[in-house]
């Protein structure tokens, strides 16, 4: 099961046997849990409605009230486990899978999980009403079998075309919506529905409170139906939102929170030099960061200014100063699209990006016509500036350091950035209404190929959720149809190394790294499953040993 996510204060640990008394909706007691796990996050949550949610924070918390479809595990490719689905089978041509499911899961309230809640799910990421950023997956299913219910067990999805199983199964395993408390909603305000955060668990854990901007709190989901294996060892898990970098690092070293994500790599290497209680694990090549160029803005009209922008960008230098430890370590590889490395034999390792040279940059921004006419340090062109502001999330310090060397970069071949930084879900609201000039974000990279939510063209039946720049390559997007309607892999991995050489060639993005993230965590907890799937991967088999306890709940 993949997780991961952010909080203020611990509250009502104190006193107790190290049992697990779960209070609040379901009471009761939880046998052989102990402890709790303090995260402390960069923002709060935004959305827990599955189909709707946009953010690693909501797909954190999602990703542990839910049982899998279909689970999952990662070695080059996902690896299928079974969830609700015990068995599953394709037939001859790829077209219909076929799945037997569990009848034993129930949501938190005693109410069964079933095939309905299924089909309901995918009727809601159809509709366009809602505004599903998902739409893309059920593009390729035939609307009368997504999923064709069969009877109480057994379920058919029936694909429009056979493609790559891995992509496949993941298009069919989105987390569910209950039907029996949604079936009435007003799916034109589905977001704002007095229960969007209010999750009903089918999962391991249960939200037992949320207090906004501040933390939100998991415990053990009494009423949990599956198997034993996926029961939780914790109390609790506590998100303590703190927004700043530098009071997440001062509360890790406090020993007041337990886990912290995207530390920087000078504090990694001073961190393992003093304090041997917090163990430091490295996530693999999933987090990339990226500036993004808003293309509606005429200022990035032009691939030559876009391309002169990438040149003038010291990413290598940037890398060595704020990605590498000080035994030479490297924790980041330069990017040049939005598919991982981690895929083997699909990321193109041909394309080469290009090499910081200013003087080019300057010659080719020459070419466009961006010249210094009035000798101010700012290029000029018919009169106007070339200035724009660059935006980006606030309490991420890597961030705020890149920006800041961006800008000295820019400003060396005359060009005017300024730095504006705003709260992360505003932010990513932002980006998704493509409200801003030149954006510093990143991406938790898809661990299966689908990129059209990124870089399809927009249609007039449809805007494409994450397609944030506006980017638009007719060739590109016969490739990614053509890769999306081709089922065997070896088959497809050409037609994706064209996609990512073409998009890099369009420079809708300045790509810079592919970043193994580091984690640190308290080294009290035990069978921790932090790795290129999620932080919290697995987060129901974590666990204290008894003589470890240190939140007694």
């Amino acid at each position: 099961m993949v997780r991961m996510v952010a909080l203020a204060a611990l509250w009502g640990c104190s006193g107790g046997d190290g049992g697990s008394h779960v209070d609040g909706n379901g009471g009761g007691k939880v046998a052989g849990t102990r402890d709790t796990l303090v995260i402390g996050a960069q923002s709060d949550i935004g959305q827990l409605i599955p189909i709707l949610n946009e953010t690693s924070a909501d797909s954190a918390v999602i990703g542990n009230l839910e049982f899998p479809l279909i689970d999952s595990e990662f070695d080059c490719s996902l690896k299928k486990l079974p969830g609700i689905a015990k068995t599953w089978e394709w037939n001859e041509d790829g077209k219909i899978l076929r799945m037997e499911l569990r009848d034993d899961i129930k949501w938190e309230d005693g109410t069964p999980v079933t095939a309905e809640d299924i089909a309901f799910t995918y009727d809601l990421v159809a509709d366009p009403t809602v505004k599903s950023p998902r739409l893309q997956f059920v593009e390729r299913l035939a609307p009368d079998a997504r999923p064709k219910i069969i009877d109480a067990t057994h379920i058919e999805w029936h694909f429009t075309t056979a493609y790559d199983r891995d992509t496949q199964v993941s298009h069919v395993g989105l987390g569910l919506v209950p039907k029996h408390v949604f079936a009435d909603a007003d799916r034109a305000t589905l977001r704002g529905h007095p229960k969007h955060n209010e999750p009903l668990s089918y999962g391991p854990f249960r939200l037992a409170k949320w207090e906004p901007n501040q933390r939100l709190v998991l415990e053990p989901n009494p009423n949990f139906s599956g198997p034993d294996s996926y029961k939780p060892h914790l109390s609790r898990v506590i998100f303590r939102v703190i927004p700043e970098y530098s009071a997440r690092l001062i509360e890790l070293e406090a020993g007041k929170i337990d886990l912290m994500e995207g530390l920087l790599v000078a504090d990694a290497d001073r961190i393992r030099e003093e304090h041997p209680e917090i163990r430091l694990v490295r996530k693999g090549w999933r987090a990339q960061d990226y500036i993004g160029w808003n293309l509606s803005n005429p200022l990035f009209n032009d691939v030559r200014v876009r391309k002169a922008m990438a040149m003038a960008a010291d990413i290598n230098g940037m890398i060595e100063k704020v990605l590498t430890s000080k035994t030479g370590e490297k924790y980041a590889r330069p990017a040049i699209g939005t598919i991982t490395p981690a895929l083997c034999g699909v990321h193109n390792d041909d394309v080469k990006p290009l090499a910081y040279d200013p003087d080019a940059a300057k010659a080719l921004l020459a070419e466009v016509g961006w010249k210094d006419s009035d000798n101010d340090g700012v290029l000029d062109k018919d009169g106007q500036k070339f200035a724009f502001k660059l935006t980006t999330n606030t309490g991420n310090k890597r961030r705020a350091d890149v920006a800041a060397r961006f800008q000295d970069d820019m400003k060396k071949v005359g060009i005017e950035v300024n730095i504006e930084k705003i709260e992360s879900n505003s932010f990513f609201s932002d980006l998704r209404e493509r409200k801003f000039e030149a954006a510093l974000s990143g991406w938790s990279a898809g661990l299966f190929v689908d990129p059209s939510d990124i870089w399809h063209c927009d249609s007039p039946e449809k805007k494409s959720e994450f397609n944030f720049t506006g980017y638009c390559n007719p060739e590109v997007d016969a490739l990614i149809d053509q890769g999306l309607a081709t089922s065997n892999p070896k088959d497809s991995a050409p037609l994706w190394r064209d996609m990512q050489a073409k998009i890099y060639e369009d420079q809708p993005y300045l790509f810079l790294w592919w970043q193994d993230e580091i984690v640190a965590i308290d080294s009290r907890f035990e069978n921790v499953k932090i790795d290129i799937l999620s932080t919290l991967n697995r987060l129901d088999q974590w666990e204290v040993p008894a003589d470890k306890v240190k939140y007694k709940h």
